[in-house]
């Protein structure tokens, strides 16, 4: 049977295609900006949040890690040199290289370094600068004695007893008699006839040549201490506008014990963001400056009496230097922005404060960063435990 095609049959019409007008795009748009909006708000207040703790931890660390390294000097301090009738000695007369301190050399180029444990250069409205200072000879810190007197400066050392001196490279003596003092570098010990050598050279760079020596000659009876290497470092903030770090300069330096250490004055960064360095002398004075609270005020009874920045004038005045209060000043790494634009910073509003006043804070206040203060005390140990 033979089907017939019935012309009149259509196929059924397509679905009819259906989208998002331009009314809902535009509402999804609105609604996708507003998210981000909102989660780029929360994201930079979270930011600035994990900034400023982030900021507030690592000035934490940073002004611990400075306190502890200055902290940690300064209990060394005086080490072979905090005796009676050398502490007198207000200037070192010392040589290197062709070069003089002044004195002997008016004018002299090298440092004049104080014979004391530390010393404190106060900095007035900035940093102030702590100088340590102490011996490294161990197996020999009291003083022996000059049996002879010395013809000229370039002549050897004759002393009661050779005991404890080394010539390893780059040992140091130094010499006192009443306020003059010479530091020199030996070169040989003879213990049979007591005699230490200080010849110049090469490898003698702090012994002056012997004809031209403008170093002083002793008379018998001179104490000499045996430095080992000694350690002179410098604390030190540097100025505006590079005021945030602290750095030290360490005078005498050598990359290892077989060779002299040379003179460094240069100064390198130890602790960043680190903006002011403040110290003061615990004094065993018997002066009541209202900066320790004490029952009575009794010099020399081995009590501190008193904290202030004024240097010790002569040597009895040096043994009455018992401690050293040190404040520290870390500000955070990152810049803290005002809650609302326009606003001023009020990430600090108050000077941070030690017990030996207001901190120095660069820009004053209020400032935009956030600090943390630190401070200790550190008693000197080598010179409450002095002899002579």
């Amino acid at each position: 049977m033979t089907m017939t095609r019935n012309p009149l049959a259509r196929s059924p019409a397509p679905a009819r295609m259906s989208g998002m007008s331009l009314m809902e795009i535009l509402i999804a748009m609105a609604i996708g900006l507003i998210g981000i909006v909102v989660i780029t708000q929360t994201y930079l207040v979270n930011e600035n949040y994990k900034r400023s703790t982030t900021s507030a931890g690592g000035a934490q660390t940073n002004g611990a890690l400075a306190l502890f390294t200055i902290e940690r000097e300064v209990r060394m301090a005086g080490w072979g040199i905090s005796w009676g009738a050398a502490l007198g000695c207000t200037n070192i007369q010392w040589h290197y290289n062709g070069e003089y301190s002044s004195p002997p050399q008016a004018g002299g180029t090298l440092p004049a370094l104080i014979l004391a444990p530390v010393v404190i250069t106060d900095g007035g409205a900035g940093a102030d600068t702590v100088t340590v200072m102490y011996g490294t000879g161990t197996e020999r810190v009291i003083p022996a004695t000059l049996s002879k007197t010395m013809p000229s400066p370039s002549a050897e050392l004759e002393v009661d007893n050779p005991q404890g001196f080394s010539d390893t490279p780059g040992d140091m003596v130094l010499i006192v008699q009443g306020g003059t003092c010479a530091m020199t570098q030996i070169t040989q010990v003879q213990p049979a006839a007591g005699h230490l050598q200080h010849n110049p050279g090469n490898t003698a760079p702090y012994n002056p040549p012997g004809g031209g020596s403008l170093l002083p000659a002793f008379s018998s009876g001179a104490q000499v201490f045996n430095l080992g290497r000694p350690i002179v470092n410098v604390y030190s903030i540097p100025p505006p506008p590079n005021n945030s770090a602290l750095q030290v300069a360490s005078l005498f330096s050598a990359a290892s014990s077989t060779v002299v250490p040379a003179y460094t004055p240069t100064p390198f960064t130890i602790v960043e963001h680190i903006v002011d360095l403040q110290a003061e002398y615990g004094k065993d004075n018997g002066v009541n400056n209202g900066t320790v609270a004490a029952a009575a005020y009794t010099a020399n009874d081995d009590i501190v009496d008193s904290y202030d920045n004024v240097t010790p004038a002569n040597g009895v005045e040096w043994q009455q230097v018992l401690s050293v209060r040190i404040g520290v000043l870390a500000r955070s790494e990152h810049f803290v922005k005002p809650e609302n634009v326009g606003d001023p910073c009020s990430a600090t509003t108050v000077a941070p404060s030690w017990r030996g006043g207001t901190f120095n804070v660069p820009g004053g206040i209020p400032s935009c960063y956030g600090y943390r203060a630190f401070e200790t005390v550190v008693p000197l140990r080598n010179m409450i435990w002095r002899q002579g």
